[in-house]
C-alpha cells in the first residue's frame, strides 16, 4: 500500500485537530468576550471553525493544540483585524507565561516539514481525541 502524500497527512492532521478542539471547547470561546465589548452588535455565527490565535501558516505552531480554539466564522474572520480579543482568551488558558512560550515558539522559522512528521502528529492526534471521545 502507498504511504499518503504529505498534503494528505496535512489535511489529515488538520481534519484530527479540527476534531480535538471542537470537542474540548464545545464552543466558540471568543464569543462571550466579543459580547461583553460589543453587546448585540456583536452576530455570532452557526458556522464553526477551528481558529488559530497563531496564523496556521506558521508551520512550528499550526498543529499545537494550545494555539487551535474553536470559533465561529464571525469570530475567526474579526480576530485577522483585532487578535487582542483571542489574546486575552489565550492568556487566560495558558498563563502568561505559556502565551509568551507560544509567541516565542510561533516566531520560530521551522524548515519544511517531513511527512514522516505528520504521521507523528497524526497519531498523537488519534489517541488525544479517541480520550476525549471515552471522557464525554
Amino acid at each position: 500500500m502507498r504511504k499518503p502524500s504529505k498534503v494528505t497527512m496535512m489535511k489529515k492532521c488538520d481534519k484530527l485537530a479540527k476534531e480535538i478542539v471542537f470537542l474540548r471547547d464545545g464552543h466558540c470561546v471568543t464569543c462571550p468576550l466579543w459580547i461583553k465589548i460589543k453587546g448585540d452588535k456583536h452576530r455570532p455565527s452557526q458556522v464553526m471553525q477551528p481558529g488559530h490565535y497563531i496564523t496556521r501558516g506558521s508551520k512550528s505552531v499550526r498543529w499545537y493544540l494550545r494555539n487551535v480554539y474553536q470559533q465561529c466564522s464571525t469570530c475567526n474572520f474579526i480576530h485577522e483585524l483585532h487578535p487582542e480579543v483571542m489574546a486575552q482568551y489565550v492568556k487566560g488558558v495558558l498563563g502568561d507565561r505559556g502565551f509568551e512560550e507560544l509567541v516565542f515558539d510561533g516566531n520560530q522559522s521551522m524548515p519544511s516539514i517531513h511527512t514522516w512528521q505528520l504521521e507523528v502528529i497524526y497519531k498523537q492526534f488519534e489517541v488525544i481525541l479517541k480520550d476525549l471521545q471515552h471522557d464525554s
